[in-house]
């Protein structure tokens, strides 16, 4: 069986590694990654918790990894719409019964999961599009039902979800209140808010307004905390199941409010219309790049408060010698 290289995650650290290539099956394409980028996922499996178990299969050695941009190496049983060389880009699911990660020179998807890549947007920034556009996109238009003329409110809007979530909600024709603190406002602000609300300095729960949307990213707050600055059939969407959540809906099914969760998936359709919000312009923030074999580091900043964007992993020319 041919082999390939990839780093494994081991003891709270990547090293790199051969394993099997894998090939494509039916509907299934294999792509050449040349791009891939950190999310929080990386950081609950390795730290043993709980919605780890979700996230991805527990497999030896552990190849981590969703998000991906690269080009089409092979195709499977009935695709016919792809050919070899085609630039494609999109993220692996984020599922218990994943075993591939994109931290790897090939992973195989789902034809139907993945979408060709805007000749005018970078590899690394597809890659570091793929896991936050999705969240967001899926969060704010299919959870939350997101409209033009409709108002969102963006907790956490300096993050890696938020800082694309607040262009997303933009281009669906929303107006847009943003949450950050005082080192990200003049950041934040050129995602497009509308109005910021500094948390250092004022408490958002004291806002005034009301919203269509309340989309919290980072997972830090609840339905019941937020319900009261939500407009009638308003829906708070959450990141992150826990028991906060199921109090929530259990709370909005007695009222005229919704609590949602998103479980974020890599859809052509939605890939192909971000892949237009891309090609005209929308920001996605960027910290920094790595190249592969320094993946440890790469995690390493993922954690880091200072961070501010997306973490890259340069795949296909970050072996090094």
């Amino acid at each position: 069986m041919e082999q390939m290289r990839a780093m494994k995650i081991s003891g709270g650290a990547a090293g790199p590694t051969d394993i099997p290539r894998p090939v494509p099956g039916k509907g299934e394409v294999s792509v050449k990654v040349i791009a891939s980028a950190v999310n929080a996922a990386e950081e609950k499996i390795m730290g043993g918790e709980f919605a780890g178990r979700f996230l991805h299969a527990k497999s030896s050695p552990l190849v981590l990894g969703w998000d991906f941009a690269g080009v089409v190496d092979l195709v499977g049983n009935g695709v016919s719409d792809l050919k070899p060389g085609t630039p494609v880009w999109g993220h692996l699911p984020y599922s218990g019964s994943t075993k591939q990660g994109t931290y790897a020179e090939y992973i195989t998807i789902l034809r139907e999961q993945v979408a060709i890549k805007p000749d005018n947007v970078p590899f690394h920034v597809a890659a570091a599009a793929a896991t936050v556009a999705m969240t967001s996109l899926q969060s704010l238009r299919d959870m939350g039902r997101l409209r033009e003329g409709g108002t969102a409110l963006i907790i956490g809007a300096a993050g890696g979800v938020g800082s694309i979530a607040v262009g997303i909600a933009r281009r669906l024709g929303a107006k847009v209140t943003a949450i950050c603190s005082t080192k990200d406002v003049e950041r934040v602000k050129t995602y497009g808010a509308d109005e910021i609300i500094d948390r250092k300095k004022t408490n958002p729960f004291d806002t005034p307004s009301k919203f269509d949307v309340i989309f919290d990213t980072p997972a830090v707050h609840s339905f019941s905390r937020w319900a009261h600055r939500l407009e009638n059939g308003g829906t708070y969407v959450t990141t992150l199941p826990d028991l906060g959540l199921l109090t929530g809906m259990i709370r909005a099914f007695f009222s005229s409010k919704r609590c949602k969760f998103v479980q974020v998936a890599s859809k052509r359709k939605d890939l192909e219309l971000v892949g237009e919000w891309l090609s005209d312009g929308m920001v996605v923030p960027i910290d920094s790049r790595y190249k592969v074999s320094d993946l440890s580091s790469a995690l390493k900043r993922q954690t880091d408060p200072a961070r501010s964007g997306r973490v890259v992993v340069d795949v296909e020319n970050g072996w090094g010698g």
